[in-house]
């Protein structure tokens, strides 16, 4: 598993969100930093790509999972608990 890049950490107010800009490649992770179980994820391309994209959590840890090749930019929101 291969970490992504962040490329912002965006502070949210809310206890139970954490959001991230990353620059990913298919099968990348990102690690919470605020969370130690991970309930609920939805991932956006930043990009003018039409690919099909979605996120796989387990536990503190997200991966990103897209059919294509290459490194795009996205957005993940993620929602959690403590």
């Amino acid at each position: 598993m291969t970490a992504a890049t962040v490329d912002n950490y965006v502070e949210v107010a809310d206890p139970m969100m954490e959001v991230v800009d990353l620059t990913v490649t298919d099968g990348y992770t990102f690690v919470s930093r605020k969370f130690e179980r991970l309930l609920a994820g939805i991932v956006s391309v930043n990009e003018d790509n039409d690919f099909h994209i979605n996120v796989t959590l387990s536990g503190e840890t997200a991966t990103i999972n897209y059919g294509t090749g290459g490194t795009v930019a996205v957005s993940l929101m993620l929602f959690g608990e403590k």
